[in-house]
């Protein structure tokens, strides 16, 4: 297993983060997508709640469907546990 290092570590600068098996994502609302694939790691890209871009591996075995280029994502943080969800959030 390859520890995956991510670069919303560097720019949360001490909020609060729920790690979550080897990656760590902070327990906030971010909205992501999935630029490309390969060997079973999507690069994506995440907005933060301040609007920042941060570019980013995720390993595709974290995520709770089949993602494809171009698939829209967002992690939900809810009664203390982080999720990924597939697709766009529901308003």
């Amino acid at each position: 297993m390859r520890n995956f290092e991510t670069g919303l570590d560097k720019k949360m600068n001490g909020r609060h983060k729920t790690k979550l098996g080897w990656n760590y994502i902070i327990s906030l609302f971010l909205l992501g997508s999935v630029d490309m694939i390969e060997d079973g790691v999507a690069s994506v890209e995440i907005t933060t709640d301040s609007y920042e871009i941060v570019y980013t591996s995720l390993p595709v075995d974290i995520f709770p469907c089949e993602i494809e280029e171009g698939d829209m994502f967002y992690f939900l943080y809810a009664n203390e546990v982080t999720e990924i969800r597939c697709g766009e959030p529901q308003e």
